[in-house]
């Protein structure tokens, strides 16, 4: 078999284990968002409308602490699990044509700025 000077044979015959769990780590970061982000919703103070001030509804104030610190526990979990891909994903990453998992990258991104909301505000 011959290799001509700028033509590289590529022996990889599919994504590996290592890729696909990067990849699957990159599913579970979007999950864990999204329940973040539900979790935060019902956790903040209840809006008043027209039909809690037209029947005198009493509705939250303030916000339930106990949901915002299971979603505070959420990022960290979140930025545990992206540097674990982040990590995998550098030791596959040898080629040119190999590229780093952006959504493990917004998603710890997204967490730390999380992290650092709860800290500053509660």
């Amino acid at each position: 078999m011959s290799y001509k000077e700028n033509e590289y044979y590529d022996r990889r015959k599919g994504p590996d284990i290592w890729v696909k769990l990067v990849r699957w780590l990159g599913f579970i970061a979007w999950g864990i968002m999204f329940f973040i982000i539900t979790i935060t919703d019902r956790a903040k103070p209840q809006a008043e409308t027209f039909f809690e001030r037209l029947f005198k509804v009493q509705i939250r104030q303030t916000w339930d602490f106990g949901l915002i610190r299971y979603a505070f526990y959420l990022m960290i979990t979140l930025c545990i699990l992206c540097v674990i891909g982040l990590i995998i994903n550098s030791r596959r990453h040898r080629r040119k044509t190999d590229r780093y998992n952006f959504s493990l990258i917004l998603m710890m991104g997204l967490g730390i700025i999380g992290i650092i909301m709860y800290l500053v505000n509660f």
